[in-house]
């Protein structure tokens, strides 16, 4: 991760630390793959540690999911390696959950990892526990 705030990995990756929780921007259109997961779950685990933060907002608009059932069950062992008691909010304009984003939440709440997915940033907020924007 570059240095300063509102840097991130990767130009289509921003992180920026807020009053209670770590915010990650991903770029419209961002495609998770393994490669791009990894960067994220690195990220926040260097960003979380350093600014002692362990809830994490994920924005992003039309996200799309290129990931298998297998390469889903490794990043979801993945974030809890590199960041136990993690809680990530996902606000994904566009994005559906599906049978296989439950297998990712499922799979990372076994191994201590909080995730849930919405479309409304305020409703993102609130079930991270740092209220709802103004």
């Amino acid at each position: 991760m570059n240095s300063g705030t509102g840097t991130g990995p990767g130009p289509d990756i921003r992180l920026e630390p807020r009053e209670g929780y770590l915010y990650v921007h991903l770029a419209p259109g961002f495609e998770i793959t393994p490669e791009s997961m990894a960067a994220i779950w690195t990220a926040i685990s260097d960003a979380g540690r350093k600014e002692g933060i362990r809830h994490v907002l994920v924005e992003g608009d039309n996200v799309k999911r290129r990931l298998t059932t297998m390469e889903s069950f490794d990043h979801a062992g993945l974030a809890a390696r590199l960041m136990p008691g993690l809680v990530v909010a996902a606000c994904f304009r566009g994005f559906v959950p599906d049978q296989q984003t439950q297998f990712f939440q499922v799979t990372a709440l076994n191994r201590g990892v909080r995730t849930e997915f919405f479309q409304d940033l305020n409703d993102a907020l609130r079930w991270l526990g740092v209220g709802a924007k103004d």
